[in-house]
């Protein structure tokens, strides 16, 4: 199952109150990366790596990353965006997925809890 599987299955499910939409293909590398960057610092393990953003929240400043996993599959991190350069220890926050039926199941369960 692809992520426009997962979000185009979860708008189905949930109608235009699911909050979540993807990131067209050409904003991928764009400013949600760049601003993952700058809260991350290079010191970060996934600084240097390429990451794609593949989904944002509209309710709040969740993103959804995408990156070349160790053993060669996909990984998928869900940050909480601060918009802030000087980030304490610890943030931005993130949970990490090893698939997409985990990053469904996350986003599904957390749009029930805090939205329905």
């Amino acid at each position: 199952m692809t992520a426009e599987e997962i979000f185009c299955d979860l708008f189905d499910k949930y109608g235009e109150d699911f909050n979540w939409y993807m990131v067209p293909l050409s904003q991928s590398n764009g400013v949600f990366v760049e601003e993952l960057k700058k809260e991350l610092g290079e010191g970060h393990f996934l600084y240097h790596k390429k990451v794609w953003a593949v989904a944002k929240c509209e309710s709040n400043d969740d993103v959804l990353y995408l990156t070349a996993g160790e053993q060669g599959g996909d990984t998928y991190y869900i940050f909480h965006l601060t918009y802030s350069k000087q980030n304490l220890e610890g943030f931005p926050k993130y949970e990490k997925f090893a698939d997409i039926y985990a990053v469904k199941e996350f986003i599904e369960q957390a749009f029930i809890k805090n939205y329905m």
